[in-house]
C-alpha cells in the first residue's frame, strides 16, 4: 500500500491548520480599527462625522476655513512625523498659511518668540522648512567634526563607536535615556 498520498494530505492539513491558528492569534491582541473620518465616503467630513471624533469635533469650526459646514481635504489637519501641522511643532502659528512663521506671528507664543533668532537659522526673518533643514545639517556636521578625532574627514568604526558612546552617556546624564543616535548621514 502506498502511504505517500496520506502523508502529503497530513502535511497539508498541518500547514493549513497552523496558518489558521497563527492568523487567529495575530488578530486577538490587535487594537480595534480606527473609524474612518469620512464615514459616507463623499470626500468631505461634515459635523455629524466629526462628532464621532471628539478632538476633531472640538476644532471643527476653526478648521472649517470656508465656513461651509464641511471639512474638505485642504481644511483637514495633517500630521507629518512629530510636531504639528506640516511637520513642525509651531506650525499653528502660521496664521497667514504661507508655510513660514514671521516674527510677528511668533509673538503669539512667548517660548517661540524668545527663540526666534536661534530658530531662524538662515536669518531671513522667517522660520520655515529651510531653517529646519539648515539646523539639522549644522547639527550633523557638528557631530561629525566632534566624532572625527583624527580630523581625516572620515569616521573609522572606533571613532563612530566612541562618539556614539559619548552621546549615549550625555543623554543618560541629561535624562534623555541614552538614545544617543548618530545622524544617519554620518554613519559609514
Amino acid at each position: 500500500m502506498n502511504k505517500t498520498p496520506t502523508l502529503i494530505a497530513a502535511a497539508l492539513l498541518a500547514v493549513t491548520a497552523g496558518a489558521a491558528v497563527a492568523q487567529t492569534a495575530g488578530t486577538t491582541g490587535a487594537s480595534p480599527p480606527r473609524k474612518a473620518l469620512d464615514a459616507n465616503n463623499d470626500g468631505v467630513v461634515d459635523r455629524a462625522e466629526a462628532a464621532a471624533h471628539p478632538r476633531l469635533a472640538g476644532k471643527f469650526d476653526s478648521l472649517d476655513a470656508n465656513k461651509d459646514g464641511k471639512l474638505d481635504r485642504g481644511e483637514m489637519p495633517r500630521k507629518h512625523g512629530r510636531g504639528g501641522r506640516d511637520g513642525h511643532p509651531f506650525a499653528d502659528l502660521d496664521t497667514d498659511g504661507d508655510g513660514r512663521i514671521s516674527k510677528a506671528e511668533a509673538a503669539a507664543k512667548p517660548e517661540f518668540a524668545g527663540r526666534f533668532a536661534e530658530l531662524d537659522a538662515n536669518s531671513d526673518g522667517f522660520v520655515d522648512k529651510a531653517d529646519r533643514e539648515l539646523a539639522s545639517r549644522q547639527r550633523r556636521d557638528q557631530w561629525f567634526q566632534q566624532a572625527d578625532s583624527n580630523k581625516d574627514g572620515s569616521l573609522s568604526k572606533a571613532e563612530y563607536d566612541a562618539a556614539h558612546a559619548r552621546r549615549g552617556a550625555e543623554g543618560r546624564r541629561h535624562g534623555g535615556g541614552g538614545r544617543g543616535q548618530a545622524p544617519d548621514a554620518a554613519r559609514k
